[in-house]
């Protein structure tokens, strides 16, 4: 398993923060810590697997962030939801999750695929209907259960 790979880049007022890798036991985001931009933006993408002291790690850097900061999450993949659903903390107050990875099913083809949501695109805990990006179905079958797994989104 690859060990955590922070990539951070300073915008003025906004601090993008790339994770790669595992957030485990030894992931350290003491790096991020004491900086003031007023926007911290998490790009989760690459992130490969999450265990539970990797969730505590998280859970008590989140704590140390200040109110005041603009927390966003960007490209959550499934496992990274999961833990936004199940763990009190991980997603912290007022924290906004702009696009995710959700999981479909083809019919057509038969093939499994994360679709790649913008969170406006559901509505009242629907799943939006996507294509296939392997066979152009019109129509893939959404693969969880949705009022649980859009649960994160609140009453949107």
């Amino acid at each position: 398993m690859k060990r955590l790979t922070i990539n951070k880049q300073i915008l003025q007022n906004e601090l993008k923060v790339e994770l790669i890798g595992a957030i485990d036991e030894d992931s350290d985001f003491k790096e991020l810590l004491g900086l003031e931009q007023k926007t911290i933006t998490f790009d989760f993408h690459q992130v490969s697997m999450i265990n539970s002291c990797g969730i505590r790690e998280w859970i008590k850097f989140l704590e140390q962030i200040p109110e005041s900061s603009i927390v966003i999450y960007n490209n959550c993949p499934q496992i990274i939801i999961e833990q936004i659903n199940m763990v009190h903390g991980f997603f912290r107050k007022g924290a906004v999750i702009n696009s995710f990875y959700a999981p479909y099913f083809c019919e057509k083809c038969e093939k499994e695929s994360k679709i790649h949501l913008k969170a406006e695109q559901v509505k009242d805990k629907k799943a939006p209907k996507v294509e296939c990006p392997n066979c152009g179905a019109p129509d893939m079958d959404f693969d969880a259960i949705e009022a649980q797994y859009f649960n994160f989104l609140g009453n949107k």
